[in-house]
């Protein structure tokens, strides 16, 4: 007989984040991508990334966040949502945070690598990974607003196999490129010498870095199964 700990260690860390969102803070803290790397199971990804198996299950099965705990309580009960309700959440709520956020943000990289990047040389490269995620962002939500979302909402399901690769395709190269940008920035860790444009640069980052990462899950492991 499979014991709690087995039972969880077989389970896809998508699933785990689908069935509690609030436990996705302890994934945050172990660097576990449970988005586009959702469909791996805890134990191969403790098994590649070389985390402790006792202990991150020790902390799943105890861990309880504050019921606005990075507003993922927001998609506590996404996997029981109708679909249609679900990519209107999706949309109105993911895809509208990046679009007023991504320029916004693009306008304080270019800023504080301008000022910051001799002394600062990761805030070059931070610029360039940045503005490859935008643009390939923004040509994604495009997409997907006006095919793969779209079709499903009106049940079109002969492009459907294709729309859902090509969006999981994205997904994985913004993933690619935001676990980049989490390294050069120390997971955002901003200088002593950080300036107020500085801070507020790397918080933005944080945030629709924490967006994405919600986003896609809820696509992933939540919205596709639901096809």
């Amino acid at each position: 007989m499979k014991t709690g700990e087995d039972v969880l260690l077989l389970k896809s860390v998508g699933e785990i984040a689908s069935e509690n969102p609030e436990k996705i803070g302890v994934f945050k803290k172990y660097g576990v991508d449970f988005c586009c790397g959702g469909s791996k199971t805890l134990q191969d990804v403790c098994e590649e990334s070389g985390i402790d198996r006792i202990l991150i299950v020790d902390e799943l099965k105890n861990y309880s966040a504050a019921e606005n705990d990075d507003n993922y309580s927001l998609s506590k009960k996404a996997k029981d949502w109708d679909v249609n309700f679900l990519i209107d959440y999706i949309v109105n709520i993911h895809h509208t945070f990046l679009r007023v956020h991504i320029p916004e943000a693009e306008d304080y990289v270019e800023k504080i690598a301008n000022v910051h990047g001799k002394g600062h040389p990761e805030l070059l490269k931070i610029r360039g990974l940045f503005n490859k995620m935008s643009q390939a962002m923004f040509l994604h939500l495009d997409k997907e607003e006006k095919g793969l979302l779209t079709d499903i909402k009106a049940g079109k399901t002969e492009n459907i196999k294709q729309e859902i690769e090509d969006a999981l395709y994205y997904h994985e190269y913004v993933g690619h490129i935001l676990k980049e940008m989490l390294f050069l920035s120390s997971g955002y860790s901003v200088p002593k010498d950080a300036c107020a444009s500085y801070k507020h640069a790397y918080e933005l980052l944080k945030n629709i870095s924490d967006d994405i990462m919600i986003h896609v899950h809820m696509e992933n492991n939540i919205l596709f199964k639901k096809i």
